[in-house]
């Protein structure tokens, strides 16, 4: 086994269980475009590909590390599988699918911010995505009010969020210093507009930066008392007390936005 790059945020996941669950998870059927983000040694890697075998699914395994991709491309020569050595931050804005598609890793946790945010800044996004990140992280995504977050409001705007489960500090080599979880990402049925108009995003995105900026204060100190008015918005609730559905009413109410 090669050793780990720090710099990369290296923790390679060694549990084939943990593997075979999340890509189970993924929910595969015949003709699906996969990304898998940073496949490492190949524990994703290898159950996808078994997925697709005789498939027209396509996998397209997306490894910045010269060691890993080199070693992948030699493991895996099936016509339907591409191993890319790219930085995914990179390759996502640049994807542009033919049919739906799923993203599935287990994301570095120093970057796992920048790739889910890219996820959702994409002018298609994916039908499903599976994650493996620090625990407290996954936890964060999936929390509803009154313990609603910036984080768990902009991703459950435009997917529903599950917590598949824990994944203990001990299923991974080198062993980090927390836990993770598996969250999936469903992608929402929203209007074509508000899922692929990236402007709108940005400036939504922006919208719920304002609103957690204060997260203890409430929200008669971040919104005037006209917007909170027109929004039919409580002055003295905070940001946590409203979920990802109300703030996107709110911002449509405010913006004018169908």
């Amino acid at each position: 086994m090669y050793e780990p790059i720090k710099s990369l945020g290296q923790n390679f996941l060694v549990d084939m269980n943990v593997a075979r669950n999340m890509v189970d998870s993924l929910d595969i059927v015949d003709g699906d475009e996969i990304i898998e983000v940073g496949p490492g040694h190949g524990a994703l890697t290898e159950f996808l590909v078994d997925k697709i075998r005789n498939t027209n699914s396509r996998l397209y395994s997306i490894e910045i590390d010269e060691r890993f991709y080199e070693k992948l491309l030699g493991m895996y020569t099936a016509s339907n599988v591409e191993i890319i050595n790219q930085n995914i931050l990179d390759y996502l804005p640049k994807f542009i699918p033919s049919i739906d598609f799923k993203v599935i890793g287990s994301l570095p946790y120093y970057i796992t911010s920048p790739i889910i945010h890219n996820i959702v800044y994409m002018f298609k996004k994916p039908k499903i995505c599976v994650f493996l990140v620090q625990k407290e992280v996954a936890e964060k995504i999936k929390s509803k009010a009154p313990d609603s977050s910036y984080m768990s409001c902009f991703i459950q705007t435009f997917f529903e969020v599950e917590y598949i489960g824990k994944v203990p500090k001990n299923k991974f080599k080198p062993e980090p210093k927390v836990d993770g979880g598996i969250i999936k990402l469903t992608r929402k049925d929203l209007s074509r507009d508000l899922n692929t108009n990236q402007s709108f995003v940005r400036k939504y995105e922006g919208f719920l930066h304002k609103a957690f900026s204060n997260p203890r204060k409430m929200l008669n100190k971040v919104f005037s008392k006209e917007e909170l008015e027109t929004g039919n918005i409580s002055p003295s609730l905070r940001a946590q007390n409203l979920n990802a559905n109300d703030w996107l009413s709110f911002y449509k109410i405010l913006n004018k936005v169908n």
